[in-house]
């Protein structure tokens, strides 16, 4: 698949939490593992994250995760990896984002280092060492976020990275340069960070096929009737353990809502059995009956609903379809004239109301049909939802929720990069933000050569006169 159409399938995750009455459910689980290994002799090679990585890997597969799995990726590599993990967090019970490699703290921030990053901090001030981070490093907030607005239920974020001195980079140690560490991290609410050693400590990358930590994560994951919690506690109990103290993890944990057992519940105690006497014979078993099947939506009411702008029950139909059948290229025109639909009722409003609010749940349904209807490489996934999200942030700003706005067109824009409405519509939502600077900075933009709608230009060169 083209890289830049990967790119665009992240935009799927540009949907957020649906509300639960009215979005349809998903108990999906989905993660993204990294393990980065091969590192240039300057940072220092790794032991043992590849096995860690694919160990995890394997093992989130067995409990049910749509595994996204990388190894040894450059900078480009980890944006594009973690844009399209982000297009299928939308409603998913679980998203999990598990790194293992090196990784380091700059000015308070935690940075993921990709391999190849020609990262240096030889003779760099505190400044230049902040901008050398953030273009040539991975900033783990970054993933945070996108997990956060990309709407799954619990967000889990595993690094198993940690800095040591460049003296002591013998390939046993995860993380580069000066003594120090990951620095604390505060997780929005629904997630939990975890990190394999305290903040400012240093993680081993173990002496048998994995390191310490991922070695007694994935006896924990497998196990039953843990939960989320436990999981992470347990593993931090098993290492302090094994290195005598000597390396302590943590987390970080907001989690809410009910309990998540990873690896399913504890299973039910056998119950005794009955004995039975002589002169008793036990009742046959009686023959299990099956309901028939409830018949598949046809292509024709699928047509039908998608026509009448009936979102939600359009979209549960292309979703029964799909579990039956796969993706498939038959949901297309249904999502189209769905956003077709949306864009009609936009243009009839100017104000927040009851309609625009279906506008917005409109759009998280054709989001959540996107991910699970249309396969990954059609030509009209990247463009339709583009279009989805757009309008989606266009509903929100009318109701008020410029910040949830600001975030869809964010999400939208790397997908069509080029939609010079997009960036305009961004500006307004920073300019309701009352972020005038970056409202002026894309409306002065769209004068660019690259854009050539010429209605796009004229409305931001209003809007640039509006501004104070």
């Amino acid at each position: 698949m083209p890289s830049r159409l990967r790119i665009a399938l992240c935009l799927l995750l540009a949907a957020f939490t649906p509300r639960a009455e009215t979005a349809p459910k998903s108990s999906a689980r989905t993660a993204l593992v990294i393990g980065n290994a091969k590192y240039e002799a300057a940072v220092g090679p790794l032991r043992n994250t590849a096995n860690d990585a694919k160990a995890v890997a394997k093992t989130l597969r067995e409990l049910g995760f749509a595994v996204i799995e990388k190894h040894d990726v450059t900078r480009d590599q980890l944006l594009k990896a973690v844009v399209e993990f982000r297009a299928t967090l939308t409603g998913a019970e679980v998203g999990l984002f598990y790194y293992a490699g090196h990784g380091i703290s700059v000015a308070g921030s935690n940075y993921l280092l990709p391999v190849k990053s020609g990262y240096s901090a030889d003779g760099a001030d505190d400044v230049t060492l902040r901008l050398l981070a953030e273009t040539k490093l991975f900033n783990v907030e970054q993933a945070v976020a996108d997990m956060k607005s990309a709407g799954a239920l619990c967000n889990l974020v595993i690094l198993d990275a940690c800095r040591t001195t460049a003296v002591a980079r013998t390939g046993r140690t995860r993380d580069a340069a000066a003594p120090g560490g990951l620095s604390e991290m505060k997780p929005p609410a629904g997630s939990l960070i975890a990190f394999a050693t305290d903040a400012g400590q240093t993680a081993l990358d173990g002496d048998g096929t994995n390191g310490l930590y991922t070695e007694e994560l994935l006896k924990n994951l497998r196990t039953p009737g843990l939960t989320v919690e436990q999981v992470f506690k347990r593993t931090r109990a098993g290492v302090l353990e094994r290195s005598k103290g000597g390396q302590i993890p943590a987390e970080y944990s907001r989690l809410v809502g009910d309990d998540i057992f990873l690896a399913g519940p504890a299973p039910a105690a056998p119950l005794a059995a009955l004995p039975v006497t002589e002169t008793e014979t036990p009742p046959p078993a009686p023959a299990p009956t099956r309901a028939p099947a409830p018949a598949l939506p046809t292509l024709k009411e699928i047509s039908k609903l998608a026509a009448a702008g009936k979102a939600k029950q359009c979209v549960e139909a292309l979703q029964q379809l799909a579990q039956s059948k796969g993706p498939g290229s038959y949901a297309a025109l249904p999502i189209e004239a769905l956003l077709d639909h949306v864009k009609e009722d936009l243009k009839e409003t100017t104000t927040a109301s009851p309609k625009v609010e279906a506008v917005a749940a409109n759009c998280e349904f054709i989001l959540h049909a996107l991910r699970d209807c249309l396969p990954p490489d059609h030509a009209s996934k990247i463009p339709f939802t583009a279009k989805a999200l757009n309008r989606r942030g266009d509903a929100l700003l009318l109701l008020g929720r410029a910040s949830e706005a600001l975030d869809a067109y964010n999400a939208a824009l790397p997908l069509t990069p080029d939609d010079a409405y997009i960036l305009y519509n961004r500006g307004r939502a920073y300019q309701a933000l009352g972020e005038t600077d970056k409202a002026r900075a894309d409306f002065t933009a769209i004068a660019d050569e690259k854009f050539k709608s010429t209605g796009a230009k004229k409305l931001a060169r209003e809007a640039l006169t509006k501004l104070p």
